[in-house]
């Protein structure tokens, strides 16, 4: 029960997500619209994930996951009750899906930190770990069928309804689980907050300008660039950064981030692409949208536990390397069939979804390997920042892609850079001899890892 109790955080996330992304065409309006009901929660999880884990480190992280499971609910509602506000329904739904970003920042490292606290064995964390993606790819795998179902019947506020029973539940079984060791010094960097948001939020809105006016939209990127500048010199300066230069140091944690932006930046920017060429270019329904969505769900329902079991057996960066090549092979067939059979572009979903969770599952167990003792959170929070800026990114900039061949091409070439990352970066010298790791980096319990060099 206890496992069960610290993955429904995640599967709640994941349900709502792949709800969202096959509504979108029954909410209305422009791209550039829809573009920001998914990136106004993406923006405001990348940008406070890091901020979330620091709560976690500092309070426990039990209390920040009840809390940020709360939140999540709250605006949850909000999001459902937007078409009858004043003032416009889109205004509000963008302002609920901002309040679901703050939920799910402060759920998600909380949810990583209490696995590594409740089931401290490296064994018995990569199983977890694949349980928390495996019940995420159900999630997802759910959600298509659910919100093709519901918007059948029911409306596009209906999907928001739907998250506040799982809160409720995940409220009621989450009591015994193990709080991680509190750091008492912890402290939220509200400038690295405020700079962060700002400088991702411009660099989201110059992408989503750029197609219809260039010049607008390369000053926004070029104001968002600079705005990140100062939230990274902020970063060396402070004296509890939301970003810590040591944790940046590793070259695998380095390399295991840099690989959750890229599958975020692949899987959303395709998942909000496909959403729409299913239902505007091959005409699906949203039921029968919702199924073929699925058919690339069950592939991450299967490549979640296959990446505990790979990541035990034979390492994280063999897991790795696995995924990011399959998830690449994927988005090659999806732009080679995208004219041809359905059954063809089915089997191309199924392969991403395989390999994405693959990949995912090995570089989450690899950050809580290498994550300093009482910084799990932190750790994780770094994973998921990055993560959630590759999702915000890639619904922008594949977005923003003339044609639907070349977005997924595109998606192809960052899983190929991203495997040739993990392959030089997370990988022991044979010749050489291994590296001592610095005291805060060293594994749980103080043990090395075949990976942290």
């Amino acid at each position: 029960m206890r496992a069960v109790a610290v993955c429904l955080g995640f599967f709640l996330v994941m349900l709502d997500s792949t709800i969202v992304t096959v509504a979108l065409p029954s909410i209305g309006g422009g791209t550039a619209t829809l573009q920001w009901v998914v990136d106004a929660y993406t923006v405001v999880f990348a940008a406070l994930v890091l901020a979330g884990g620091s709560l976690a480190d500092r309070f426990g992280a039990r209390r920040s996951y009840h809390g940020g499971v709360s939140i999540f609910a709250l605006g949850s509602v909000l999001c459902a009750c937007a078409g009858s506000l004043p003032g416009g329904g889109g205004a509000w739904l963008i302002a609920g899906r901002v309040v679901q970003g703050v939920g799910a920042a402060v759920l998600m490292p909380s949810s990583l930190a209490l696995i590594r606290s409740t089931y401290p064995e490296p064994a018995a964390q990569a199983r977890i770990i694949g349980l928390w993606g495996g019940l995420g790819g159900v999630a997802a795998a759910a959600g298509p069928l659910l919100g093709g179902a519901l918007l059948t019947v029911a409306g596009w506020p209906s999907l928001f309804l739907l998250n506040v029973p799982f809160a409720v539940l995940v409220l009621c079984v989450g009591k015994g689980l193990v709080d991680p060791p509190v750091v008492p010094g912890a402290r939220v960097d509200v400038r690295g907050v405020v700079t962060s948001a700002g400088g991702l939020a411009l660099l989201v809105a110059g992408c989503i300008a750029y197609r219809a006016d260039p010049l607008t939209g390369a000053a926004l990127v070029a104001g968002g660039a600079a705005v990140l500048g100062l939230f990274v010199a902020l970063q060396r300066r402070h004296p509890a950064p939301m970003l810590r230069p040591d944790l940046l140091r590793h070259r695998a944690l380095r390399a295991t981030v840099i690989t959750g932006f890229a599958l975020n930046f692949g899987f959303y920017g395709q998942f909000f692409l496909v959403t729409l060429y299913l239902q505007q270019q091959r005409h699906l329904s949203p039921l029968l949208t919702g199924v073929a969505l699925a058919v690339q769900a069950a592939g991450a329902v299967v490549g979640s536990p296959f990446g505990g079991w790979a990541t035990h057996r034979f390492g994280p960066r063999t897991a790795m390397l696995t995924g990011l090549l399959t998830g690449a092979a994927g988005f090659a067939a999806l732009a080679a069939c995208m004219q041809g059979a359905l059954p063809a572009v089915l089997v191309a979903l199924f392969v991403v979804g395989f390999g994405i969770d693959t990949a995912m599952t090995a570089a989450t167990s690899l950050t809580l390997q290498v994550a300093p003792d009482g910084h799990a959170g932190v750790a994780s929070g770094l994973l998921n920042t990055l993560r959630q800026v590759g999702s915000a990114l890639g619904v922008a900039v594949l977005g923003a892609i003339g044609g639907f061949a070349t977005a997924m091409l595109v998606a192809a070439g960052t899983y190929l850079l991203a495997a040739a990352l993990v392959a030089l970066r997370t990988a022991t010298p044979v010749s050489a001899p291994t590296p001592r790791v610095p005291a805060p980096l060293a594994g749980p319990r103080g043990r090395r890892t075949r990976e942290s060099s």
